[in-house]
């Protein structure tokens, strides 16, 4: 009987260990995430059903058709996926993302809330509407989605998220940049905290025109009808380049007039519906007030994110 050469049984060896290191590795980066999925008996009449999906990196082009870019933009590493079902038929689907950080986490939050929702207290922030429950915690975004609006699912979503928010122990906070925002007369849930122009384009639709090369913002709407942005840059460099670019285009656009002020650092645009836009830079940072607001009281605002910022 022919006998294999030790150096090839080595080989062989090799491989079969480095195979089982990499099918060890992914289970173990899948198992950061299932260990927080409640398990059939711990949420009640809700037990699992189906497979258990997981998804890492470029593979979630594969599961969010047309929607996978913006979480790589905030910054995107897996997510598992596992349904959940009642023996009357009623079914929830629970995703739980691992983000790049809570940063990360908490701007998705933002894309996937609105205002119309009710405030729920889970996680760091939490929020129910129609038949969706999103919240975040840490570096963690869960999205629960039921099939139905009935008492019956979204008693289901709120059992569900409890389970899964019991088993985080993470901590983390919103980004530092939304406490520079004023508070005062600031619509509950508005606030949207951006990482590129993807964000910043959801956020409102006159971003058509292209602000670039910012590192982070944020967005908050206000009783009165107007809404608030700030966008931090690299350096004063970046900022005053994208503040007289911003100038350039309303200027060249046709729905807007523009306005000189006798501030070098602040111009005011009207557009043909009389909803004035303000825009102004300060240091590394950009500022923008839209809608129905007089200058005085956009002029204000600024002064106030001035404070808040310092120097």
């Amino acid at each position: 009987m022919k006998s294999w050469p030790f150096s090839l049984l080595t080989r062989i060896f090799y491989c079969l260990c480095f195979f089982l290191f990499i099918a060890l590795g992914l289970l173990a980066v899948q198992d950061l995430l299932t260990k927080y999925l409640p398990k059939s008996g711990e949420a009640g009449i809700w037990k699992k059903e189906g497979k258990l999906q997981h998804f890492e990196g470029e593979a979630l082009y594969e599961y969010i058709d047309g929607g996978a870019e913006i979480y790589h933009e905030y910054g995107f590493k897996q997510v598992v996926v596992q349904d959940y079902v009642t023996h009357t038929g009623k079914s929830v689907s629970v995703e739980i993302f691992e983000m790049t950080d809570s940063e990360s986490a908490f701007g998705m939050y933002t894309i996937k809330t609105h205002k119309a929702g009710r405030e729920v207290s889970l996680g760091a922030d939490a929020q129910l509407a129609d038949y969706y429950l999103n919240f975040w915690k840490g570096n963690i975004l869960v999205t629960l989605t039921g099939f139905d609006e009935t008492l019956e699912t979204r008693d289901g979503l709120l059992v569900l998220a409890k389970g899964i928010d019991s088993k985080l122990d993470l901590k983390g906070k919103r980004p530092r940049i939304v406490s520079h925002l004023p508070e005062e007369s600031s619509i509950s849930q508005s606030v949207k905290y951006f990482k590129g122009i993807l964000g910043l384009r959801n956020s409102h639709p006159f971003f058509a025109l292209n602000i670039w090369g910012f590192e982070e913002g944020v967005k908050a709407d206000y009783s009165g009808d107007y809404s608030v942005f700030l966008l931090r840059f690299k350096d004063c460099e970046q900022s005053f380049s994208q503040y007289e670019q911003l100038k350039k285009s309303y200027a060249e656009h046709s729905e807007y007039k523009v306005h000189r002020t006798s501030n070098i650092e602040i111009f005011t645009a009207l557009d043909n519906r009389e909803r004035r836009f303000f825009v102004s830079v300060h240091g590394a940072s950009l500022f923008l007030v839209l809608g129905d607001i007089h200058p005085p009281q956009a002029f204000e605002i600024f002064q106030r994110i001035r404070e808040a910022i310092g120097d």
